[in-house]
């Protein structure tokens, strides 16, 4: 018999060592919660997780609640849907705007794939750089209904959902709209109890968007470890090397491919850019979004400046568009990009940030045979992805089922990963004391969040938990 009072929580994605398909199912006496419903991406046996039926009844759920907006949080909706949700679906309005534009790209790249793989029956390998298998798990047309069950409130605001739960959110400091969520609850003594989720947190400092708020104090904490296990570059050395990239690709008139991630990164890269070519340390150079993606992102950026921090503000107030300036051009059509395609004294960012699909693939066919082009990461490539081939060194990936040799010079800049590292995940928690009772450490591969674990007992001195997936816990 349930216990009165007693609230469960089930960890479904971002467990047993996979970063992505970010899930948590909580059960109140009177309500049950989801938090975020992302998309699987990597290698295939975890992307099949995508096709299996969800371990609960998507009809019985009262909300879901988005932390943010990347697909690995919010990939999954339009299958809940379909498959019988009928509640609301609780976020920022930031990230509700921000999640239409990448379930449409998705459901567009899906759609693709499908129509690729039924199509050309002579194709019997797997290509890198896809991650939809058959038929897709939904269409641009299963969008809307989706996007008819969101309800936004600000960052801040306590709200009360039902009978026996109200929630806040705070600043994550991840991307625009992002939050990491403050829960009360009762428990079985009558007692009130308080639960944060942290979703994905920013590293304290970085452009456009606002840090990460601390809060300071909860009875459980369930927080994500994706760079639990090291620290990023500095951030000066991160921009002085992408400033030096840039300047011998001018000199030598070379071709620049950055993957770019559409929401936050290619924002970051654009202020910085900008302020590259603003102060004289590059010229030369043409500068190319060739990302529709991207391209929209930017214009949600543009459109809610209120989740920008002091700098950019100030940026912004000194009249300058920090996604704009001289020699820049966003090229929406395919016709655009096919023309930018052999450029050669160009940077080019286009999508997917892990190769997984998009423009980037035909810019990467033509450029990795170069021995004088870069290809340049700037944030976590999940295993499986053609991304990650890359940055482990492969000579040889496989392209539209073609094989290209890798002579392009990659490399990789990890202090733009919009991820907290070891350093901010730890001083985050900090600001609970010794509150929490326990702290659940997820999103993370086997490695981060082990050593995150070890760190948060033996450092913090805190009961840390590492949950595997399908493992349902009481927090009374």
């Amino acid at each position: 018999m349930k216990k009165v009072g007693v609230m469960k929580v089930k960890f479904i994605g971002a467990t047993g060592g996979i970063v992505t398909g970010s899930s948590y199912l909580l059960e109140f006496p009177k309500s049950t919660f989801l938090v975020d419903c992302g998309m699987y991406q990597g290698e295939e046996n975890v992307e099949r997780l995508n096709f299996e039926p969800f371990p609960f009844d998507p009809a019985r759920l009262d909300y879901v609640l988005l932390t943010h907006a990347h697909l690995d949080h919010v990939g999954l909706l339009p299958k809940l849907v379909k498959h019988g949700f009928t509640g609301k679906i609780i976020c920022t309005d930031a990230t509700k705007s921000l999640a239409e534009i990448i379930m449409m790209d998705a459901a567009k790249i899906q759609e693709e794939d499908a129509y690729y793989r039924n199509n050309d029956r002579s194709n019997n390998v797997q290509e890198e750089g896809s991650y939809s298998k058959g038929e897709p798990l939904y269409t641009r047309d299963d969008i809307a209904a989706v996007m008819a069950a969101f309800e936004t409130y600000p960052i801040g605001e306590q709200v009360k959902l039902g009978p026996d739960m109200s929630f806040r959110m705070r600043e994550a400091g991840h991307i625009l709209g992002s939050v990491t969520f403050e829960m009360w609850y009762t428990n079985s003594q009558g007692r009130e109890r308080k639960l944060v989720m942290s979703g994905d947190l920013g590293q304290t400092g970085a452009r456009i968007i606002k840090d990460p708020d601390f809060i300071r104090e909860a009875d459980y904490v369930i927080m994500e470890s994706t760079y639990g296990g090291r620290n990023h570059r500095d951030k000066n050395s991160t921009l002085l090397e992408l400033l030096s990239i840039l300047q011998e690709a001018s000199k030598q008139k070379a071709r620049v491919i950055i993957p770019t991630f559409a929401v936050e990164r290619a924002q970051e890269l654009l202020y910085e850019m900008n302020l590259f070519v603003e102060r004289k340390l590059l010229k030369g150079l043409k500068f190319y979004v060739d990302s529709p993606l991207a391209i929209k992102a930017t214009e949600i950026f543009r459109a809610y400046k209120r989740y920008y921090d002091e700098d950019a503000m100030a940026l912004v107030h000194s009249g300058d568009d920090p996604f704009s300036f001289r020699g820049l051009e966003y090229t929406e059509s395919v016709h655009d990009s096919r023309r930018i395609a052999g450029e050669r004294g160009a940077v080019i960012m286009a999508g997917s940030g892990m190769c997984t699909g998009g423009r980037v693939l035909h810019h990467l066919m033509n450029t990795l045979p170069h021995k004088d082009a870069h290809i340049l990461f700037v944030g976590f490539q999940v295993p499986g992805t053609l991304g990650r081939k890359l940055v482990d060194g492969a000579k040889m990936v496989r392209i539209h089922g073609v094989e290209v040799p890798v002579q392009a010079q990659i490399h990789t800049l990890n202090g733009f990963s919009a991820h907290a590292d070891q350093h901010d995940l730890l001083y985050w928690l900090r600001s609970f004391g010794h509150s929490p009772k326990e702290v659940f450490i997820t999103h993370g591969d086997q490695t981060n969040r082990t050593v995150f674990a070890e760190l948060v007992r033996n450092e913090l001195q805190l009961n840390a938990v590492i949950p595997e997936p399908g493992q349902e816990y009481e927090l009374d």
